[in-house]
Formats: C-alpha cells, sequence, structure tokens
C-alpha cells in the first residue's frame, strides 16, 4: 500500500517558498504519476532509497544527495520507507525583492536549463555544511518575525551557491561572457523547441553570426549548436510520447512538423527507435 500525502504539490496558492520535512516510516511513498510544475524544487536526502524519474532518465535516490528540478520537467519520485530529509519549492517571485531572479539561477547554473545534471551527491563534510542551512532555513519558516521572506532568500542563495560549487559543470558562481550568450541560447531553445526553427534563428536573437553561436557552444558544451536544438526536440518528443496518448500526427504538429512521416524519420535517427517503438517500450518500463 502506498501513501497518500503529496509532498511535491503545495496545497496553498498564494506562496513564494514551501519547505517540508521528508520521513517516510512505514510505507512506500509513490507519486503514482508523473507530473510537472512551474516553480523550481530541490529534494535534500538525508538518508534513503529509490528512484527518481526526470524527464527520461531514472536517478537513484541516495544518502547524502540533493535533486534538482527545474520547472516544466516531468518527474515521478519513489522511495522506500526509511528515507528523509527535506523538499524545498520556490518560485522565481521570491527573488524580485533583489530584483535578480534570472540571472542569479542562471548563474548557479543548477536549475537554469535542460542540459544540467539534476543529482548532486555529497560527501560528508559538505552535507553538513548544507544540512545546517537547511536547519536554518527550516527554523526561519517557521517563525513569524518581520522581513521573513529576505531572510529565507538570503538562506536560499546561500545553500544554492554552496551547492553549485559543488557541480563539476559549475565551479564558480561568476560566469563568463561566453556562458551568459550560451544560457541565453540554451532559454531561446527551451522557449521554441516546438516550433522547428532553423539555425540562424537563434544567432539572429543574440545579434551574433551563426559560425559564432556554434563556435561558444562548443567552447563550453563541446556540443554543436544543432546538436542541442535537436536534443531539446528529442525530449520534448519523448516527454509527449511518454505522458500523453497523443498520436503521432499529434505530436508532430505540436513539434512544429508539417510531415509525420518526416518527423518519425528524424526521432529514429537520433534513439534509434521510432515513436511507437520508444512509446510502447517506455509504457512497459513504467508499468514494471
Amino acid at each position: 500500500m502506498k501513501r497518500k500525502f503529496d509532498i511535491n504539490n503545495p496545497d496553498q496558492s498564494n506562496w513564494f517558498f514551501l519547505i517540508r520535512k521528508i520521513d517516510i516510516k512505514h510505507q512506500d511513498y509513490d507519486e503514482s504519476l508523473p507530473h510537472q510544475h512551474k516553480f523550481h524544487q530541490f529534494l535534500f536526502f538525508e538518508k534513503g532509497s529509490g528512484t527518481h524519474l526526470i524527464d527520461d532518465k531514472t536517478y537513484e535516490v541516495k544518502d547524502k544527495s540533493i535533486h534538482f528540478v527545474s520547472p516544466n520537467h516531468i518527474h515521478d519520485l519513489k522511495v522506500d520507507a526509511g528515507t528523509k530529509g527535506y523538499v524545498c519549492m520556490f518560485k522565481e517571485e521570491l527573488f524580485f525583492i533583489n530584483n535578480e531572479s534570472e540571472k542569479f539561477l542562471n548563474e548557479v547554473d543548477l536549475f537554469s536549463n535542460w542540459n544540467t545534471n539534476p543529482l548532486l551527491e555529497l560527501g560528508d563534510t559538505a552535507f553538513g555544511d548544507l544540512k545546517s542551512i537547511i536547519e536554518s532555513i527550516v527554523i526561519e519558516y517557521e517563525n513569524q518575525k518581520t522581513r521573513k521572506n529576505e531572510v529565507l532568500l538570503m538562506f536560499l542563495k546561500l545553500f544554492l551557491i554552496k551547492a553549485s560549487r559543488l557541480c563539476a559543470n559549475c565551479t564558480n558562481v561568476e560566469i563568463s561572457s561566453k556562458r551568459k550568450i550560451v544560457e541565453s541560447f540554451l532559454g531561446l531553445v527551451d522557449e521554441s523547441c516546438n516550433k522547428n526553427l532553423p539555425i540562424n534563428y537563434y544567432a539572429e536573437q543574440l545579434s551574433i553570426t551563426t559560425t559564432y553561436l556554434n563556435r561558444l557552444v562548443n567552447d563550453v558544451y563541446d556540443k554543436s549548436v544543432s546538436d542541442f536544438v535537436n536534443d531539446r526536440i528529442v525530449l520534448e518528443s519523448k516527454r509527449i510520447l511518454r505522458f500523453s496518448s497523443k498520436s503521432i500526427k499529434e505530436v508532430s504538429f505540436e513539434l512544429g512538423f508539417e510531415d509525420p512521416s518526416y518527423f518519425s524519420r528524424f526521432f529514429k535517427k537520433h534513439t534509434k527507435l521510432t515513436p511507437v517503438e520508444y512509446r510502447n517500450e517506455s509504457s512497459v518500463s513504467r508499468k514494471s
């Protein structure tokens, strides 16, 4: 029998920041249905086991780890009895206090794009350091003192900065001008992945040449612009195929493909499976 409460979906309509304790004592916790939300979230696991599906990849829940879930990412958490930790949810509006929402979240590079690894495993020292910040957040969250949101924002920023320093792909909170352009490019790809736009569109939006954009993306991520655009289209295709009952024709039109046959060829080229084969395999894996 599965637990009925939901650690992910807030039951309050007017909120900017929430933190809840995870303490699965006697029964396994299963969210039952993959879902997505519009806010940022991270799960801080003190101890535990289970699996966490985030988009098309399944990650193992481990002791002393953090899972970061970006807005619009589809995820599904299944953890075993004995799992303990905290889930923290916040909206970008919290950062409007200092008018730095997009800038700060892009720089820490934990939620900024779909290419970021959402899992961070912690050593003993880092775990103790971050846990103490979490405990300070909980104390502040539970009190009713003045300027509460400002203090919560301060602790949240401290937690995210320290976590970002531990990531292999973000060793410094300060990012170069090259990386800023690449992050803007990734944001454009995220917004436009359902329009099947040509590569020069992104360069024009950034007021640079296609050649220069390719060079920047390759310098930062060792991938081409086309690779990123195609990867994002494939990811969105997988989301729709796996988590909806839309026909292949509907999926292809939704992603900006005028010809469903061309969409099927595109999908197979990048995944080695047809859309139907992928949907069937995903259906089997979700039931197992």
